[in-house]
């Protein structure tokens, strides 16, 4: 049994990426649409599910932007990845996507980091 999280909350960053996903007819954005949402209770079930990405690897840009202490990433299809942290609020566990990103972004935020 894996380390359960209350809710998932997105940020408006993310919010915004899978906004644009169901808005476009491209089955591409279809099939991640499918696959963040088959994420959503495996995610609530097991918070750790993700890659951990390694404190001194998370992007500076993404440190500031969204005060991250941990991140960890999903891949999605079409190589676009889903990134986010766990927060603590009065005892219990969130999710917060802080990003849904493709490929290109996901390559500028962590060129030559050795993942």
């Amino acid at each position: 049994m894996g380390l359960r999280a209350k809710d998932i909350v997105l940020s408006s960053s993310a919010t915004e990426s899978l906004e644009e996903l169901q808005a476009s007819s491209d089955p591409n954005s279809a099939s991640i649409g499918r696959r963040i949402r088959a994420l959503k209770p495996i995610l609530l079930a097991d918070c750790l599910h993700g890659e951990v990405v390694k404190g001194d690897r998370i992007p500076k840009a993404l440190r500031d932007r969204h005060g991250l202490e941990n991140l960890f990433l999903e891949d999605l299809p079409s190589f676009w990845r889903l990134l986010y942290t766990v927060v603590r609020d009065r005892g219990e566990r969130y999710i917060v996507v802080v990003e849904i990103v493709d490929h290109r972004t996901y390559d500028r935020w962590f060129r030559r980091r050795g993942r």
